[in-house]
């Protein structure tokens, strides 16, 4: 008996090891056109036939023409595989003379990687004429705190850092902490008191932060690796190990908006 469970269970293991690639969903007036959910780990099948073309269609924007481009494939003599102008289509055929074509092909767009397995098939029942995609939606941005014209303005916003860790006296520690790589937020309650923050320079020396108040935020004019907060005698220290660069601030604005002066003459 336990021999049996023994070599059953090794059985399992194994079956799960069986690589199984994705046809896609076969359209309701055709089976033979077919959607897949797009994911960068799954591999797609493309049953093929002789004297008959298969087409891979990426959405319009999405073309293989472009410098990252790249169509290749395992048996390039058994397959005949181009693209359209636009390069968001892909013809796939299996050469009259080829023994044994089945391969992969691995196609690099300007967005995504592709991985496929092309396989021969006698069904035309089971053919796939076209295979096209469907991508998952992009995330949602984060909620955020910030409510009505005025207060909806994170004077931190864009590409954002939290990975901050601390160490000292907790009573100065903010309810959170972030930095667009521009500038250094920290949120504290409403009603407690503002300590004064420093900046920690590479020798371990400190110098006072240039600190302006936003509502019930403290911006720093500044990213640092280390800071330190003080009051009295309580000492904090904040300190990120992520180098977040933010990206240049080509409008020199926190807002986002932009006043331009037009010189109407005399």
């Amino acid at each position: 008996m336990k021999k049996w469970m023994a070599a059953t269970f090794i059985f399992a293991a194994f079956a799960y090891e069986v690589p199984a690639e994705t046809l896609g969903q076969g359209a309701s007036l055709d089976k033979r056109i077919r959607t897949a959910l797009y994911s960068p780990d799954n591999v797609y099948r493309l049953n093929t036939m002789k004297n008959r073309t298969s087409t891979i269609q990426f959405p319009s924007g999405e073309t293989v023409n472009l410098g990252s481009g790249l169509i290749a494939t395992g048996h390039p003599r058994a397959w005949v595989i181009g693209a359209n102008q636009e390069g968001n289509m892909v013809v796939v055929k299996p050469e009259m003379n080829a023994i044994e074509p089945d391969t992969n092909v691995i196609i690099n767009t300007n967005k995504r990687t592709y991985l496929i397995e092309l396989r021969l098939i006698n069904d035309p029942s089971a053919m796939t004429y076209l295979l096209r995609f469907k991508y998952p939606e992009p995330p949602k941005p984060a909620k955020t705190r910030f409510k009505g014209s005025q207060l909806n303005k994170n004077p931190c916003d864009g590409r954002i850092n939290r990975h901050y860790q601390k160490r000292g006296d907790m009573p100065l520690s903010p309810d959170e902490m972030w930095d667009n790589g521009t500038f250094t937020c920290l949120r504290f309650p409403t009603n407690a008191p503002r300590p004064v923050i420093y900046q920690v320079l590479p020798d371990g020396t400190e110098t006072l932060a240039n600190v302006r108040s936003v509502n019930d935020i403290m911006v720093v004019h500044g990213v640092s690796q280390r800071f330190r907060l003080r009051l009295n005698r309580l000492v904090l220290e904040l300190r990120t190990e992520q180098n977040n660069t933010g990206g240049y601030n080509y409008h020199g604005t926190t807002t986002g908006q932009i006043r331009e002066v037009k010189d109407v003459g005399q």
